[in-house]
């Protein structure tokens, strides 16, 4: 019967040593699980680092794409201003051409068909800036002095055909 109790004690002991043995092994298994666990979330953090670095770049070469096109549609636009403008200054003085040409036939007595300046150009240009027949236009040539002479000598003096015989393709 003392073979029992020691047999039993030693059975105990064995069990204790096994569920330390198991205790000691979960430990292990649960170090190494935490030990990837972290090892995978670093990964992902690093990626996630990765990614927000890239998207960083692609946002300021995007900004900077975007700064260009800005500025060069403002190019543009003062562009088309100035166009604009122009065009503004093209069509008025071709409406004051028109009708110095027209007043210029009048006065000499010779029908003169002078066409209209397009309705689609007023709307788009505008008319007369307030200038009068008499009046030149600004950054335009004067007017060849056959014809200015015209506007500034008395009717008796004018021979209007004579002065109009070399302008026949103006």
């Amino acid at each position: 019967m003392s073979v029992a109790p020691a047999t039993e004690g030693s059975a105990r002991r064995s069990a204790a040593a096994e569920e330390e043995e198991r205790q000691r092994n979960r430990k292990r298994s649960n170090r190494l699980s935490a030990q990837r666990s972290r090892m995978k979330k670093q990964q992902y953090v690093d990626g996630l680092a990765v990614e927000a670095e890239q998207l960083r770049r692609e946002n300021d070469a995007m900004r900077a794409g975007a700064g260009a096109v800005l500025q060069r549609c403002r190019l543009v636009e003062q562009e088309n201003r100035v166009l604009a403008a122009h065009a503004r200054e093209l069509c008025s003085a071709l409406q004051l051409r028109a009708s110095q040409l027209r007043v210029l036939g009048e006065v000499a007595g010779v029908p003169l068909d002078v066409p209209d300046v397009a309705d689609h150009l007023v709307q788009l240009y505008g008319g007369d800036l307030g200038m009068t027949p008499l009046s030149p236009p600004p950054l335009l040539p004067p007017l060849p002095p056959q014809i200015e002479m015209l506007f500034f000598q008395p009717d008796s003096v004018m021979d209007p055909v004579s002065m109009l015989q070399g302008y026949e393709n103006i």
